[in-house]
């Protein structure tokens, strides 16, 4: 079953669109879609049905105007926003569509907070599935639905090319838009000062992609047939819903780079 699977990145995540531009120049067409956090939404939308004219559309309508609209701040001890906007902005543009119903089989991955489980959502409201995975710990109140309190899906698998594989992905196309750190193992040996210095802000940073590059490495590594795509979204914050047009202009131009990839796969 050919498989495209889209991972998180927030703002990052508007790649996609312009990445699927490119598959679908080259003629790929999956048969299963599995997101994790943005991915999760952008995969949601196209799973639906959605054209990449229409996507760039609708994300390229959001300024900074409209992304306050979406994200309205209403501080909490669980976090900032309790993401009701975003809900009522969904369900305008995608309805009560349920999975089961979808021109195209889809998942979104979200993580259970009670239960220190990945939770793979293939079935039941096309909303609830993406706003489960799009909760962004502190920044979003975590998502409580069916018993469950559901955080961003991204934080545990942030490629989730392991719940593609559950759900019978067999060829696998994954797209990354977040960084990858090489993480070398060394023995520590005295070296000349960098006289660096790094902010709070900097170290939870470098701390985050340091993680989330290891995890990536796991996904990566578990891919039977297929590749992984890497778009390099550098000027693009994780906050930066109103550079839409700038995300998925720079996911189709660094798709290119994969031309060959993509055609030795189409013949597989």
């Amino acid at each position: 079953m050919r498989t495209l699977v889209l991972g998180g990145g927030a703002a990052k995540g508007y790649a996609h669109i312009g990445v699927i531009q490119y598959l679908e120049e080259q003629n790929f067409k999956p048969d299963l879609i599995v997101g994790a956090s943005m991915g999760a939404l952008v995969g949601g939308f196209y799973a639906a049905g959605y054209t990449i004219e229409e996507l760039t559309d609708l994300a390229c309508a959001i300024d900074r105007k409209a992304k306050h609209s979406l994200f309205p701040l209403r501080l909490s001890l669980q976090g900032f926003i309790d993401g009701t906007d975003i809900v009522k902005f969904l369900y305008k543009n995608l309805g009560r569509k349920k999975i089961e119903h979808l021109p195209c089989t889809y998942a979104s991955v979200a993580t259970d907070l009670d239960q220190h489980t990945e939770v793979v959502i293939h079935k039941g409201d096309l909303v609830q599935a993406i706003r489960a995975s799009i909760s962004i710990p502190v920044v979003f109140i975590p998502y409580k639905d069916q018993g469950h309190t559901f955080i961003d899906g991204g934080f545990v698998n942030p490629v989730p090319i392991t719940a593609a594989l559950s759900l019978g992905a067999t060829e696998i196309i994954a797209v990354n838009v977040l960084r990858r750190v090489n993480y070398i193992t060394e023995t520590i040996t005295k070296r000349t000062p960098t006289r660096a210095s790094y902010s709070m802000k900097t170290v939870l940073m470098e701390t985050v992609d340091y993680a989330t590059s290891r995890l990536i490495d796991f996904q990566e590594e578990r891919i039977p047939k297929g590749f992984m795509m890497n778009i390099d979204t550098r000027g693009i914050h994780l906050s930066d819903f109103e550079k839409a047009k700038q995300a998925i202009d720079t996911g189709y131009k660094q798709a290119k780079k994969y031309q060959r990839k993509i055609a030795q796969f189409m013949r597989q």
